[in-house]
């Protein structure tokens, strides 16, 4: 597929999967700017938010060791704070690579040696703690489950006044059909209890049709609950789409939160092409807190490089309002803009090794970051010597240059040109440079 054709595609599905996720957004309460989170909030919780951590039986692998750093740099966080305590870890599924019990000795190994005392594990099952043995019973998931973190594979607890309420999969690792009706009786009591207060509810796949995914990963059954309480913030992972990505958080019925991934994350650039990992090493996670009065406040944890995004600042408020929405689909696109490139920015070249060039270039923002890049490469006679879209370095919180390997090249002139688009599909600005290859 072409890249201009991949374009137009691109613009064309997100157009049509913009119908479908406005048509589950709540339109009133329009605001044109997302709220940051005040200088003078102060929580009474705070808890991680997680997910595809995908550990093997090494204990050395890199999600290991993002998984780690993480814990230790979130007691680290909140220690500095005038709120001290770390309350929970909320881990939303896929923690092992397919369910061998190997995999849970490390994943409580790495739990046990890293969380404190005071500070709840809550951990569902998601699809791949299932992997290992769908091919003759797939309930032993559950048998090894419960053997290895806890005997109940659902949970309902209060931390600190606000309730959790975690669902795995059917023991057939596949579904929820079998959950909804508990789900339902539990959050009819957590909201009978109070209307107004958030409610945590975390499972593995998304609710269909909400965060970035969720159009092709997402569950139905979940989705079809969770519409019904507009107090819940839901949070899930499985598609590892990328959490920095603003449509990663979604607000209608409910408020939606994508975790991405602890391994690796990923993206889909027109919907059809398939999914794709971000270039170089990424993995994230959110810190959640929330104040004595539901306010809700989500920064997200760049797990590769030890520090936070400097600008994903996401403050919600009034949770069981839904006519005071600031994150759907439709709010969100309308304060998209196209991205530029920085003031004297240009296109410079490199050679490896090998003897392959890459081209390299500044990062482009618009309101958001740019998420992909459309890149061209023609010789003397105008002849395509490279194109490609790429996925923008947008999933880290360094300010890096984005560095795309063209191959081998025969010595000569050339003309770079880059194209920038936004999350929502928004061209930007573009960027043309002469490179000559000696």
């Amino acid at each position: 597929m072409t890249n201009t054709f991949s374009q137009l595609i691109s613009k064309f599905l997100t157009s049509v999967f913009g119908t479908g996720f406005m048509l589950t957004d709540i339109k009133s309460g329009f605001t044109a700017e997302d709220t940051k989170t005040p200088k003078d909030f102060l929580p009474v919780l705070r808890f991680v938010a997680c997910s595809d951590i995908h550990l093997n039986n090494d204990e050395n692998p890199k999600s290991t060791v993002y998984f780690a750093n993480l814990l230790n740099d979130m007691y680290n966080y909140a220690e500095s704070c005038q709120y001290k305590n770390l309350d929970a870890v909320v881990v939303a599924g896929d923690f092992t690579g397919g369910g061998a019990e190997k995999e849970y000795e490390v994943y409580n190994k790495i739990t046990s040696e890293n969380i404190k005392d005071n500070t709840r594990l809550l951990t569902v099952l998601g699809n791949h703690e299932f992997i290992d043995y769908r091919d003759v019973d797939a309930t032993v998931g559950y048998t090894v489950y419960k053997k290895f973190v806890n005997e109940n594979v659902d949970t309902d607890i209060v931390i600190n006044g606000y309730r959790f309420i975690g669902i795995s999969y059917d023991d057939n690792g596949k579904s929820f059909t079998g959950k909804t009706k508990w789900l339902e009786e539990r959050l009819n009591n957590a909201t009978d209890e109070n209307p107004e207060k958030p409610v945590f509810v975390y499972q593995h796949p998304a609710p269909t049709l909400t965060v970035y995914g969720s159009g092709n990963w997402g569950d139905r059954d979940i989705r079809k609950v969770l519409n019904k309480y507009p107090q819940v913030v839901d949070f899930s992972g499985h598609s590892h789409y990328a959490a920095v990505d603003p449509r990663s958080i979604w607000q209608g019925q409910f408020t939606a939160v994508g975790c991405g991934s602890l391994s690796a994350f990923m993206g889909n650039l027109n919907y059809i092409d398939g999914d794709k990992d971000a270039p170089g090493e990424s993995a994230g996670a959110w810190l959640v807190e929330c104040d004595a009065k539901g306010n809700i406040s989500l920064k997200l944890y760049d797990a590769v490089n030890r520090m936070f995004f400097k600008d994903i600042d996401y403050y919600l408020t009034d949770l069981a309002n839904a006519s005071k929405r600031t994150h759907n689909w439709h709010q969100q696109k309308s304060r998209d803009t196209g991205p530029s490139f920085p003031a004297g920015a240009e296109i410079s070249s490199r050679i490896n090794d090998n003897g392959e060039i890459s081209l390299v270039f500044p990062e482009a923002r618009g309101y958001y970051c740019a998420e992909n890049y459309k890149v061209t490469l023609t010789d003397s006679a105008n002849k395509k010597a490279y194109e490609k879209t790429v996925i923008s370095e947008y999933v880290r919180a360094t300010d890096e240059d984005v560095e795309i390997n063209v191959g081998l090249l025969e010595k000569g002139n050339y003309t770079a040109r880059v194209i920038s688009y936004s999350p929502y599909a928004r061209k930007g600005q573009i960027l043309k440079n002469k490179i000559t290859i000696k």
